[in-house]
C-alpha cells in the first residue's frame, strides 16, 4: 500500500508540474501575441452564442423536465428490446441515445447524469451511455456545416447520416466486449420476481410505458415550477462550461496554430481539440478531392474534439466515465466516419451530381465567415426541425425494437 501512494504521488506530482509548465507557457504565448488571442476569443464567443447557446439551451431544459416526468422512462420502455440485445444496456437508456442524436453533446451525457443522479442508472451503464449518446447537434450539421460553410444542403444530410450510423456501428462494436445488464444484475444476486415480470410482459407495450412514465414522475415528486427553475439553471450552468471550454481551446488552437505549429496542415489543430473551429477551417481548407475533405469533416466531427470530450466527462464525474474508454470510441467513431464517407462517396455523387462544387477551395473571406456566424440566429424553426428529427427518430427506433423483439435472447 505505501508503494502504491508513492507511485501515485510521484504521477500526481508529475502531473501537476506539466500542467503547469503547459499553463505558464500558454499565457507566455497569448502575452507575446495579445491581439491574435484576442481575435480568437472573440471568434469563438461568436460562434458560442451564435450557434451553440440557442441551439442547446432549449433541449437541454426539456430534457430536465421530460426526465423528471418520466418520458425518458417510457420511451426506455419501448426502446427496451433494441438497447439490451444490441448495445447491451438497460431500456432506460433509450432515451439518452435519442437526446444525444437530436441534441448534440453535451446533452446526451447531461441526461445520463440526470438519471444516474436519481438512481435509475448504474454508474457503469451511465458513462457507457454518455459514450454512445455523445453526437455532434444535427442543426449546427444541416444548416451551419451543410448549408453555411459548404453551401450545399445535400453535404449537410449526407454528413448527418454518416455521423449517426458510424456512431451506432461503434457503439454495437463496442458492446461485443460487454455483458449485459441482465448478466450483470444476476452476478449480483439480484431478486427477480417472475410472477411480476410475466404479469408486466403481458400488458400492451404502450400500457406499460405510460406506467413506467407516472411512476418515474411520483418518485420525482417536484412541482413544475420548481422544476422548471432548476432545470433552467442547470442548463445555462452546462451552457456557461461549454462557452469556456469553447474559448479556451479556441486560444490553444491560435497559439499552435500561429506561434508552435505553424507548418502543420490548418485544420489538424481544431480538429483535435474543437469541432467547430474544425468544421470552418477544414471546409476553407485546399483539398485535392472533395471526397477527401467530406471525409476528414466526418471524422472530425465523429472525434468532435478533446474540449467537447472534457464537457461530456465534467459532467459524468460522479459516474467515473473513463476518459481512455471515452477517447476509443471517439477514436473509433471517427475512424468509421472517414472510411464510411469515403465507400458511399461514389454512389452519393452520382445520384447528386451538385455536391461536389460546394466543396471550397479558397479561404473564406470576412464577410463570408460573419455571414457564417449569424446565419443561425436568423433561423426561427430550428426547434421545430429538430422536434420532428427526435420524434421520428423514437419511430424509427420503436420499429426496429419491435422487430428485435420477436426473437430471444
Amino acid at each position: 500500500m505505501n508503494k502504491d501512494n508513492a507511485v501515485k504521488s510521484s504521477n500526481g506530482l508529475w502531473n501537476t508540474i506539466l500542467l503547469g509548465a503547459a499553463a505558464f507557457l500558454l499565457v507566455l504565448a497569448v502575452v507575446s501575441a495579445p491581439e491574435p488571442a484576442f481575435q480568437a476569443t472573440l471568434q469563438a464567443l461568436k460562434l458560442w452564442w451564435n450557434i451553440v447557446f440557442p441551439s442547446l439551451l432549449p433541449f437541454l431544459v426539456l430534457v430536465e423536465i421530460l426526465i423528471a416526468y418520466g418520458w425518458a422512462h417510457g420511451v426506455g420502455v419501448l426502446l427496451d428490446p433494441m438497447m439490451k440485445k444490441i448495445f447491451k444496456l438497460p431500456g432506460t437508456g433509450g432515451w439518452v441515445l435519442i437526446t444525444g442524436m437530436t441534441a448534440g453533446f453535451p446533452a446526451g451525457a447531461q441526461a445520463a447524469a440526470g438519471m444516474h443522479k436519481q438512481g435509475e442508472l448504474r454508474a457503469v451503464d451511465a458513462g457507457r451511455l454518455a459514450a454512445l449518446a455523445h453526437f455532434c447537434n444535427p442543426m449546427t450539421i444541416l444548416v451551419v456545416i451543410g448549408t453555411g460553410l459548404l453551401h450545399k444542403p445535400e453535404a449537410g444530410y449526407l454528413l448527418l447520416m454518416v455521423h449517426w450510423i458510424s456512431g451506432l456501428l461503434a457503439a454495437w462494436t463496442f458492446s461485443l466486449f460487454s455483458k449485459s445488464p441482465s448478466a450483470e444484475a444476476g452476478k449480483r444476486g439480484a431478486p427477480v420476481d417472475n410472477d411480476r415480470m410475466n404479469e408486466w410482459a403481458k400488458r400492451p407495450i404502450l400500457r406499460r410505458a405510460a406506467s413506467a412514465a407516472l411512476d418515474a414522475h411520483r418518485r420525482d415528486g417536484r412541482s413544475f415550477g420548481k422544476l422548471l427553475g432548476e432545470s433552467v439553471t442547470r442548463s445555462v450552468q452546462t451552457l456557461m462550461m461549454t462557452g469556456g471550454f469553447i474559448l479556451f481551446f479556441a486560444v490553444i488552437t491560435r497559439v499552435l496554430t500561429g506561434q508552435l505549429l505553424p507548418q502543420l496542415p490548418p485544420y489538424l489543430v481544431p480538429g483535435l481539440l474543437e469541432a467547430h473551429l474544425a468544421a470552418q477551417s477544414i471546409s476553407s481548407s485546399a483539398f485535392q478531392a472533395g471526397a477527401l475533405q467530406l471525409a476528414v469533416l466526418s471524422a472530425a466531427l465523429a472525434w468532435s474534439g478533446i474540449s467537447a470530450q472534457l464537457q461530456s466527462l465534467s459532467l459524468m464525474r460522479e459516474a467515473g466515465l473513463s476518459w481512455r474508454y471515452f477517447m476509443a470510441k471517439r477514436f473509433l467513431h471517427s475512424m468509421l466516419a472517414f472510411v464510411i464517407t469515403l465507400a458511399i462517396w461514389k454512389p452519393v455523387s452520382t445520384l447528386s451530381a451538385g455536391i461536389v462544387p460546394a466543396f471550397r477551395t479558397e479561404p473564406l473571406d470576412h464577410a463570408d465567415t460573419e455571414q457564417f456566424f449569424n446565419f443561425w440566429s436568423g433561423l426561427p424553426s430550428f426547434l421545430q426541425v429538430q422536434g420532428m428529427i427526435c420524434l421520428l427518430l423514437i419511430a424509427a427506433f420503436w420499429l426496429c425494437s419491435r422487430l428485435i423483439g420477436r426473437y430471444p435472447r
